[in-house]
């Protein structure tokens, strides 16, 4: 937490930037924590230990984020970056969509609407009746697969970039 606060606070220091004899700040500083990846107006981060969806969910949660959504075709490739610099694979990753409150319904946990889907050729079946939650990278593959929530797998997390105005 500590890390965030000196990052937030240099990052607020770098875009202060005042004329001589101005009262107004010139320049406005948006960037990322230390360790996230910048892409849009947005934050990811993968994190490689893996958890279930719900742990994950809640680890975003507690650096302020949620599980990424995909709001495009833009995003799902940064995304596949993020995950490929990170590890040298694109390897199963746990990201922000789940059908568990109504089946079939899928919805981003930050409550953005599906603009964008990249399921697997006869994703989602919702095997065995329980698969609620979403990875990307399926076998490797370049797409989406509905599993059961309780399998650990890694996860990437996504917030809105931090702003600082004078």
């Amino acid at each position: 937490m500590k890390l965030l606060t000196v990052s937030a606070l240099l990052c607020a220091m770098l875009g202060l930037t005042t004329a001589a004899g101005q009262h107004h700040v010139e320049k406005r500083a948006i960037c990322c924590p230390h360790g996230w990846n910048k892409y849009g107006y947005r934050c990811f981060r993968y994190y490689s230990n893996p958890l279930n969806w719900a742990e994950a969910q809640r680890a975003c949660e507690s650096v302020n984020a949620n599980l990424a959504s995909v709001r495009n075709i833009r995003d799902y490739y940064f995304i596949r970056k993020v995950i490929y610099h990170a590890t040298h694979a694109n390897g199963e990753t746990w990201i922000g969509g789940s059908d568990g409150q109504v089946e079939r319904y899928w919805f981003w946990i930050d409550g953005t609407r599906f603009s964008y889907t990249r399921w697997c050729r006869t994703q989602p079946d919702n095997f065995s009746g329980n698969q609620n939650c979403m990875t990307m990278n399926w076998l490797g593959k370049d797409c989406w697969d509905d599993q059961h929530c309780g399998i650990r797998h890694p996860y990437v997390c996504v917030k809105n970039m931090l702003s600082f105005l004078g």
